[in-house]
């Protein structure tokens, strides 16, 4: 039987915060072990949680976990450290570099003598890409030849994984080396950011990736997981999922928040560099030079068209006539994003095996002062298609890497000096169904 609508709104109500699935006690060196830390991510959720579900709904180590929205990988490398098989999915180009690279051990002796032979042989080249426009607003010309100089040593090396790991960890020093507000998200200037010596960078962080793949690789071998399969597409998962019927036996996955394009906006320095150079990035290239064509693949955005009345859900319903008061463009995208997500939640039920679990962690937001109830929506949603309730659970957010402010005039990312700043990331949910 379908959950009601104004019985899912009781249940929220009355839910308090588990403590147990906090983690409080997680510090930053938890939160970023193993391959956790090679790349900086919006919205990562942290590995702890990924581990319990997979301990609580996949026990018998035989399973397969799949994440539709694949992000940076925390589930897949966690998925592999515990030994299962894992899927993963994502629309983003960066996501599936940095996961591909974060789920792949590679022999510590292998990974330490192609970087002696990197410095050893690194030459201040001649050679120069030919940047997209935004490149020289976000980095001096020095910086370029100097980030140029770097990408083209890479480029030397003949080993695929290797030369992946390697620029990985140049798509992470990017924003260091960029005029890039740190401490921001959002695509901000820092008029008195003091630039690093771009090799100088690059080289610390690639250190740090090269002492925690040695970590990672050890600890699969001691588990005999250095073989287990983690494979990461990239897809739009609007779409169908490239998966069979009743193929997998755990779902775990964080969905985007309403807005979710401003995530391309996030990735966008890698994004054009690799772009610039389709020679290598055959791909990629379009990325770079149709950006805005790129974010209007999000989930959820009305460049989409309206797609009223497919969402299936009494509670999205009330939400989007509350923003129609408010702006229209804007409920045109929060209608879109709930009729993305149904179609989504429709594909999780349709790969999932029986009597096997979905586990959504999803918070709430607001909107020109409307509240975005993603986590009862979803709920009702999953309901209708055919899920059952297993357990619901209210989880403080304490450790998760995005930042808890949003304008509450526009409802986009902001910072600690706008003084209409809202915390809305104070709490999320862990919804977890059976199909």
């Amino acid at each position: 039987m379908s959950l009601t609508a104004p019985k899912i709104r009781n249940t929220f109500i009355n839910l308090k915060p588990d403590d147990r699935w906090s983690f409080k006690l997680a510090d930053r060196k938890q939160m970023y072990a193993y391959t956790h830390g090679y790349h900086r991510y919006p919205a990562k959720f942290i590995p702890q949680i990924v581990r319990q579900l997979i301990k609580n709904y996949a026990p018998n180590g035989d399973e397969i976990i799949f994440d539709p929205f694949g992000g940076c990988g925390t589930t897949l490398v966690e998925a592999k450290l515990l030994g299962r098989k894992s899927v993963g999915l994502d629309i983003n180009p960066i996501a599936k570099l940095i996961t591909q690279v974060k789920v792949t051990p590679i022999n510590p002796k292998l990974v330490e003598k192609y970087k002696v032979d990197f410095l050893n042989n690194y030459e201040n080249l001649s050679k120069k890409i030919e940047h997209h426009q935004r490149i020289s607003y976000w980095f001096d010309e020095k910086t370029i030849k100097e980030l140029d100089d770097i990408y083209f040593n890479i480029k030397k090396i003949k080993n695929y994984e290797i030369r992946k790991f390697f620029l990985c960890a140049f798509s992470h020093n990017l924003k260091n080396c960029s005029r890039w507000l740190m401490k921001s998200i959002k695509p901000t200037i820092d008029k008195v950011k003091e630039i690093p010596v771009p090799k100088n960078s690059f080289l610390r962080h690639l250190n740090m990736m090269v002492k925690k793949n040695s970590e990672f690789y050890s600890a699969l071998n001691e588990n005999k997981s250095l073989d287990v399969q983690a494979l990461m597409y990239r897809r739009d998962s609007t779409r169908s999922f490239p998966l069979e019927d009743n193929s997998i036996d755990l779902i775990i996955t964080s969905p985007p928040y309403v807005t979710s394009y401003e995530y391309a906006d996030l990735h966008q320095l890698s994004l054009l560099w690799f772009g610039d150079d389709p020679g290598h990035f055959k791909k990629w290239h379009k990325y770079s030079n149709e950006f805005n064509n790129f974010r209007k693949q999000f989930v959820g955005t009305s460049y989409k068209g309206v797609k009223k009345n497919l969402f299936d859900s009494t509670i999205a319903e009330n939400i989007i006539l509350d923003l129609e008061k408010e702006e229209k463009r804007l409920a045109m995208d929060v209608t879109n994003y709930f009729s993305d997500m149904k179609k989504i939640f429709s594909e999780m039920y349709r790969v999932l095996k029986e009597g096997k679990k979905a586990c959504i962690i999803i918070g709430d937001t607001s909107l020109r002062g409307v509240e975005i109830l993603n986590a009862e929506t979803a709920v009702e949603q999953m309901s209708n298609i055919g899920f059952r309730k297993v357990k619901f659970i209210k989880r403080e957010v304490s450790n998760k890497m995005i930042t808890p402010w949003r304008d509450q005039n526009t409802g986009k990312f902001t910072g600690l000096d706008n003084p209409a700043k809202k915390r809305v990331y104070e709490f999320e949910y862990i919804i977890i169904m059976e199909k």
